[in-house]
């Protein structure tokens, strides 16, 4: 009994734990080893603290901001960036975007100092489980450090180890949350940050994900953004909705344990489909988007580019841009339908690494006649399965859109629109295109059964794209003179031996020579020098970084043709648009009141179709056709009225409308004349013929007098032979239009002698239309194109053929 209350007393007397020496040792040994791991750290640490006070401050928000381009009424077209991000204020982002972040990425982000210790504790311990370095328990402003000034890549050149990057990390959030607000800091980050699919940045993200501005994103939304930063790559809704669900679910659940939204909602939420709706910030990339893209990267520095921020001013019109590539693709795709369409269709194709698409192609282009300026520019059918440009690179066969180059020639060589072409069927040995044997085909009137018409005038064979008619107008001008007229032009010519074919535009034209070549019909012979798309790059405030060189640079332009020349061509180009080769087009599209002219152009084995046309301040071009060489027919029949004209003039409606063009300017040595458009000379009072009019069934008397253009030194000088007995004029009076304009004189023309003697009086039958005009017959021999001319004032250059007398007197006989 004694023995127990001796031990309970030993017992009580015991010390407390902490007053052991044992533990006061122990806790002593602790602090020196805390103190000395400070000290360590501290000493460790302090060149890597010196490295982040290096650091600039006001470097963390210094992203690449988009360059936008506009068109050439400062509507936005596109965006010129290497990284799709659009930065948005704080303000713009909703409660529950943050709450998202917060709760996926840093539930202690209100509370730290940018430094979420427990966080890199729990991080440390697992990284010592596992042997490796995963869990990184970077808090929202280390993410910014890192990410903001590129750590990532400075210890990888350092060759430094994830530690000790992640020590420069903790200094430069600790200084960032000492410069800025939690507030400025999210907007940084959220602004920033990359969610995956090209896209940077939450406004980015939620327009290329889910078609929303950030504002209008709801809960289980934000949850899929927040659940892409872990890694972008795998957690991308667009690449994988199942693993986007997971990552979602994630944050759902991270939100309901942190309070922000209740367990009911969050088990709703969950429950939900991952549903995108990508409407992109585009970048736009198309053909003129490369070609824009490569402008500015030619004038702005490599620091600018990368810093964005710029303003590209083109000459594009968007509403023309839009209907051209609308357009086209409409017809490609009907062409497609067409009955014997034997090719691959756009719809079936599938990309691959070496594939070039095989379906059927087109391209359009648009320029500014006198500028040279880029109003719309569609280089192929979809970029997206292929870069290649056909407007600069897709250099094909002309066929009938060569034509108007053959007469410009022969009118520099003397001819006149009213000059007689033969119009009969040809030997196809003559041209020897598409084989050598049998009857040149005619295919130019875009007509499945074209007609011989025996004889026809210059601007009618030309208007009707008559093709045996052309190719002995081309022989009669010589090929030699089409060639020099195609090399003023700007086209290629053949070094080899001169073929007839080349008449039939066998040579390859790419469609911009082609347009700029057609926009000097429209602007007195002159084209372009050049294509011009940037008018002018200017920094975010204003400041001119390039301008293409104002008015100088923007009207230089290359003399081509003489004015009467180019003025005549266009003439016979109206005349084709709408009453010839064009018109069923022309017709269709509603064109009527269009100023301006054009021509289809459809090759002989109907592989290429072009349709190239202008008015007073626009030319435009349109090509269809396939990539490879091989000469495969669109489809039999394939004409160009049908397939490329309408994407011609449904753009060239918008323009018309639009900016109203006026009537392109005749020259002042162009003249109006009145000829018998039967035999194309001037007419006499017998210029009519007899039609049979089918609604009566008599036959009634029509006039063939019709208005014609010419260059005032080169008019005809006789009078219709086909209708009364005037006599054709020598080929020798004609009047050649050269480059420099230089006539040849009317005294070095051999007057025709007369082979009759002149009658006088009256002439009750008409029999013969007199040299001399009475004075009596003046109106109605004026109304029928013979003009008065005073023979007081006379001069050597002027057409004697009609002179105005008094009628002769009685005649009174004196027998003797």
């Amino acid at each position: 009994m004694i023995r127990k209350k001796f031990n309970s007393r030993r017992k009580v007397r015991k010390k407390a734990i902490f007053l052991r020496v044992w533990f006061l040792t122990l806790v002593f040994v602790g602090i020196l080893g805390v103190v000395g791991a400070l000290i360590g750290y501290r000493i460790v640490s302090e060149s890597y603290r010196e490295r982040a006070n290096e650091y600039d401050m006001a470097l963390v928000n210094v992203i690449e901001l988009p360059s936008l381009i506009y068109d050439r009424e400062e509507r936005e077209i596109g965006r010129l960036f290497v990284e799709n991000r659009s930065p948005i204020p704080i303000e713009e982002i909703p409660q529950k975007m943050i709450d998202a972040l917060v709760s996926g990425e840093d539930k202690r982000f209100f509370d730290h100092n940018g430094v979420d210790f427990i966080g890199i504790g729990r991080a440390a311990y697992l990284n010592f489980k596992s042997g490796d370095e995963d869990s990184g328990a970077s808090s929202l402003t280390m993410q910014l450090a890192r990410n903001a000034y590129d750590l990532k890549g400075e210890a990888l050149e350092r060759e430094e180890s994830n530690y000790e990057r992640k020590l420069v990390e903790i200094y430069l959030a600790q200084r960032i949350e000492k410069h800025y607000t939690k507030q400025k800091i999210l907007e940084f980050y959220l602004n920033r940050v990359a969610f995956g699919s090209g896209y940077f940045g939450v406004r980015s993200a939620s327009l290329g994900y889910f078609g929303k501005e950030p504002k209008d994103l709801d809960t289980q939304e934000c949850a899929s953004l927040v659940g892409c930063i872990k890694n972008p790559s795998i957690f991308s809704p667009l690449r994988s909705k199942k693993n986007n669900k997971k990552a979602r679910d994630h944050v759902l659940n991270r939100m309901a344990l942190e309070g922000r939204i209740t367990s009911f909602e969050r088990n709703r939420l969950q429950a939900l489909p991952v549903v995108t709706n990508p409407n992109p910030i585009q970048r736009n990339t198309t053909h003129i988007y490369d070609r824009i893209a490569a402008t500015v990267k030619n004038h702005v520095s490599v620091d600018a580019l990368a810093k964005g921020d710029l303003r590209i001013f083109t000459s594009i019109d968007r509403d023309v841009q839009r209907a051209l590539e609308k357009r086209l693709k409409k017809q490609l795709a009907l062409a497609e339908t067409q009955e014997n369409y034997k090719h691959p269709l756009y719809a079936e194709y599938k990309r691959t690494a070496t594939s070039r698409p095989k379906y059927l192609q087109g391209a359009a282009l648009m320029i500014d006649n006198s500028t040279g300026e880029v109003i719309a520019y569609v280089g192929g059918r979809d970029f997206s399965h292929s870069q290649y440009d056909f407007i600069e690179a897709g250099r094909k066969p002309l066929g009938t859109a060569f034509f108007p180059f053959i007469y410009a020639a022969a009118l520099e060589a003397g001819e006149t629109l009213s000059s007689r072409l033969i119009d009969e069927a040809m030997d196809n040995r003559q041209v020897m295109i598409d084989g050598v044997e049998g009857i040149l085909g005619e295919w130019g009137s875009e007509v499945y059964e074209p007609r011989y018409e025996g004889e026809v005038l210059l601007r009618h064979a030309l208007a009707n794209s008559k093709i045996a008619a052309t190719v002995r107008l081309g022989r009669k001008v010589g090929l030699d003179k089409v060639r020099v007229i195609a090399k003023r032009f700007g086209f290629a010519i053949p070094t080899t031996k001169e073929l007839p074919r080349e008449l039939m535009g066998t040579e390859s034209v790419s469609l911009s020579e082609l347009v700029r070549a057609y926009a000097a019909f429209a602007s007195n012979g002159s084209t372009p020098s050049s294509m011009v798309w940037v008018t002018r790059i200017e920094r975010g405030d204003g400041t001119v970084v390039y301008s293409n060189g104002g008015n100088e640079r923007r009207t230089k332009q290359t003399p081509i043709l003489h004015p009467a020349t180019a003025y005549l061509t266009h003439s016979m180009l109206e005349s084709a648009l709408k009453e010839g080769s064009g018109k069923r087009g022309y017709d269709a599209a509603g064109m009527k009141g269009f100023t301006g002219g054009g021509k289809t152009g459809t090759t002989s084995d109907f592989a290429d179709n072009w349709f190239v046309g202008y008015n007073s301040k626009v030319s435009c071009a349109v090509w269809a056709g396939f990539w490879d060489g091989s000469r495969k027919e669109i489809y039999p029949g394939a004409f160009s009225v049908d397939t490329v004209m309408p994407v011609w003039a449904d753009a060239m409606k918008i323009y018309q409308d639009k900016y109203k063009p006026g009537p392109i300017a005749r020259p002042a040595d162009i003249e109006v004349m009145k000829i018998c458009k039967t035999s194309g000379l001037r007419v006499t009072l017998e210029c009519e013929e007899y039609e049979r009019n089918l609604k009566t069934g008599k036959m009634e008397t029509v006039s063939t007098v019709a208005n014609e253009f010419y260059y005032v030194k080169n008019r005809p000088l006789s009078y219709c032979d086909k209708h009364g007995s005037g006599s054709r004029g020598s080929d020798a009076s004609a009047f050649i239009i050269t480059k420099i304009g230089g006539p040849r004189n009317y005294k070095d023309i051999q007057p025709v002698q007369p082979v009759a003697p002149t009658l006088l009086g009256d002439d009750p039958y008409n029999s013969s239309q007199p040299a001399f005009v009475p004075k009596d017959l003046t109106i109605s021999a004026t109304s029928r194109g013979l003009e008065a001319v005073n023979p007081d004032v006379l001069t050597d250059q002027d057409d004697v053929s009609a002179i105005h007398m008094k009628r002769p007197g009685k005649v009174l006989i004196i027998v003797d």
